[in-house]
């Protein structure tokens, strides 16, 4: 575990240029644990250093933690590029062994932000000239980044080291169970959502932190992981009844640059290109999926045809999702998907023209992480569950009504009260409705259906994709042998690794 305290410590050798609004501040030169949290300036660059961590993508020079690889390649909505990067489609195949890049660079990346985010918690409250408020919102963004950060490592590998002090007396730390992570992730959570801001009380130029709403989103989507569903309706609830949020009455506006941070967004991680700054570590130099001058795209993430043809007739949301070459784009460009291994790539993803950055290698496109049109869709899954299927019908049929866009003749609203039946298509509302949006494989292991989806898939199109997913085995990835060999054994692989 040397390794990864000193890749800890690498994390604050910064240069704060990348990003805008929270992050978008003059590089400071360079700074030390040491010097971070003496003042409030200093204290402030130690929580940009711990949002940072979010930024991390999959980039040529810097290869790191890449949420899409295992949210959405992992499962029968989109596909790798396997000629132009063997490792991830290893890793697409469930064939990749614990010496994969993308693993190791998955839970090193996540540990920076966890190692950040405790500075954060622990230094904050000491800080001379600071507000106690200001203190508070400090500690409380600490602990939900760093809930996200443990969340991410929960869903990959399972069981991880808990690591919430800035200092180690032994970096030689076993694995905690599944639900120790779980349970601090909700504790953090728990104690942060109270001192958090509400989105209509944020300044401008404080978006992308958190905010009330992204900590009830994050803790609603851990117990629904979970299974929780009497927990996942409260929270989900919290948020639908504060009124903050409605439905961007256009679905693919949500996914513009133009459409960052309207009345849906509950949280998004902020992306701004600078081409001064593409080849220097740590730019921020937006996601992974969006670069390349063919049609601004590589072959990455490329939706399947199973996915395409999971939408309904006519469904909006199918063309704000997918392309192909031919396809008219929503500038007015002609596609040309290149390379891509399926035929498609990804609408939600693409630099429309009045977005193109001066070298066309990345965007200044922010993720979305949490928006309304998730948490409706959690809300009517766990309302159904609980017995209030009247409910789930209701929202589920809000989604359904903004996907129409006013077209009353496609998208007919569900009718079904039967739990079972209205499950059914709570879910495949939810794959068509965030598809590409990395939630696709996490809800499939969640619901038990990856070893049966994924082998369909297989057979269906006669195809290595999904063929070597074993039951009990890969709703997991394995810890990363780097990490084990640090550790002189005290860390234990995965079952089936």
């Amino acid at each position: 575990m040397k390794h990864l305290l000193t890749t800890f410590l690498l994390l604050f050798v910064l240069t704060f240029c990348g990003c805008k609004k929270l992050l978008e501040i003059n590089p400071q030169g360079k700074q030390t644990t040491a010097t971070f949290f003496t003042t409030p300036a200093t204290a402030r660059q130690g929580l940009i250093a711990a949002y940072k961590t979010l930024q991390s993508n999959y980039r040529t020079n810097y290869p790191g933690y890449v949420r899409w690889v295992f949210g959405d390649v992992c499962s029968d909505d989109t596909r790798a590029n396997g000629g132009d990067n063997p490792d991830m489609i290893q890793v697409e195949y469930f064939v990749a062994n614990s010496t994969n890049p993308f693993f190791e660079n998955a839970w090193s990346t996540l540990y920076q932000g966890i190692h950040a985010s405790n500075l954060v918690v622990e230094k904050s409250p000491f800080v001379q000239g600071m507000d106690e408020t200001t203190k508070n919102t400090y500690v409380a963004e600490g602990k939900f980044l760093r809930a996200y950060y443990y969340f991410n490592l929960v869903q990959i590998f399972g069981g991880v080291p808990l690591m919430l002090q800035e200092k180690l007396s032994d970096y030689n730390i076993p694995r905690n169970s599944k639900q120790e992570i779980y349970n601090q992730i909700e504790k953090d959570l728990l104690e942060a959502e109270p001192n958090l801001p509400s989105r209509d009380a944020q300044d401008k130029a404080d978006y992308g932190r958190a905010t009330k709403g992204a900590a009830q989103a994050l803790l609603a989507r851990v117990y629904l992981m979970q299974g929780k569903f009497t927990e996942t309706e409260t929270w989900t609830k919290k948020i639908i009844d504060s009124r903050k949020y409605s439905l961007d009455p256009v679905y693919y506006h949500l996914f513009t640059i133009d459409g960052e941070y309207g009345p849906e967004s509950i949280f998004e991680i902020n992306f701004q290109y600078d081409a001064r700054f593409y080849d220097e570590e740590g730019s921020g130099d937006g996601d992974g999926r969006t670069r390349g001058p063919l049609s601004y795209g590589w072959g990455y993430d490329a939706p399947t045809q199973d996915l395409v043809d999971a939408f309904e007739p006519m469904d909006p949301r199918k063309k704000a999702t997918v392309y192909k070459t031919g396809d008219v784009l929503p500038d007015g460009t002609i596609a040309d998907v290149g390379t891509s291994p399926t035929g498609y790539l990804c609408t939600k993803y693409l630099i429309l023209k009045n977005e193109m950055p001066d070298q066309p290698k990345s965007s200044g496109k922010d993720q979305n992480v949490f928006r309304l049109g998730h948490v409706l869709l959690w809300y009517a899954e766990a309302a159904n569950e609980n017995g209030h299927a009247a409910e789930a019908l209701k929202t589920l049929n809000e989604i359904r009504k903004r996907a129409r866009e006013g077209n009353e003749q496609i998208l007919p609203d569900v009718t079904t009260l039967d739990k079972t039946l209205l499950r059914e298509a709570i879910w495949k509302e939810q794959r068509v409705e965030y598809a590409t949006e990395v939630f696709r494989f996490f809800d499939l292991i969640r619901t038990n259906r990856a070893a049966k989806v994924l082998g369909d898939y297989a057979k269906k199109y006669n195809d290595q994709k999904g063929r070597e997913f074993k039951a009990t085995i890969n709703e997991l990835f394995p810890v990363p042998q780097s990490q084990i060999n640090l550790s002189r054994g005290v860390l234990k692989q995965n079952p089936g690794y």
